[in-house]
């Protein structure tokens, strides 16, 4: 497994993706063409790697909210439907975590997860996050409210 910048080309590719898993499992459901995805890739220039398993797409990770002072960053990853449940996410967290708490430089990985999708807030508790606090009520999906779950990691209780 490896990782890879994102690129244009893999664009369409993350389209996809996110836009197979933004209803159920994202903070926002929104959905976007491939167009809008284009702009908002040369807009921003995302921090998003690409997870490889040899030359086929199994979905990305995306950092945010990097602070070089506090040495913390966010993290998240999509993996797309035909891929899930088959272990890759486990395999690529504990493959990434450790580079990009090297590359960073970094004390502390984070993350939110929503309250609803309890199997990916197993999994995380399993690789060792550990939950910080709850956002009650963060999110509105179809209609109802729902709790965003802040989760992180140490290095020290990675890299063990």
């Amino acid at each position: 497994m490896h990782f890879k910048k994102l690129q244009e080309e893999d664009l369409a590719f993350l389209s996809e993706v996110r836009n197979l898993v933004a209803k159920e499992f994202l903070h926002d459901s929104r959905t976007f063409t491939l167009e809008e995805t284009q702009q908002w890739y040369q807009k921003t220039n995302p921090d998003y790697y690409v997870i490889r398993d040899n030359e086929e797409r199994l979905g990305y990770f995306r950092l945010s909210n990097y602070s070089e002072a506090n040495r913390n960053i966010y993290i998240g990853a999509d993996i797309h439907p035909k891929h899930q449940g088959k272990k890759y996410a486990y395999q690529a967290y504990r493959e990434f975590l450790p580079k990009i708490f090297s590359m960073y430089d970094l004390h502390k990985i984070s993350l939110e997860v929503l309250s609803t999708n309890t199997r990916a807030i197993n999994f995380y508790k399993k690789i060792g996050f550990v939950q910080e606090g709850i956002k009650r009520e963060e999110i509105l999906k179809d209609g109802a409210y729902v709790d965003s779950i802040v989760m992180s990691i140490l290095r020290n209780e990675f890299l063990v």
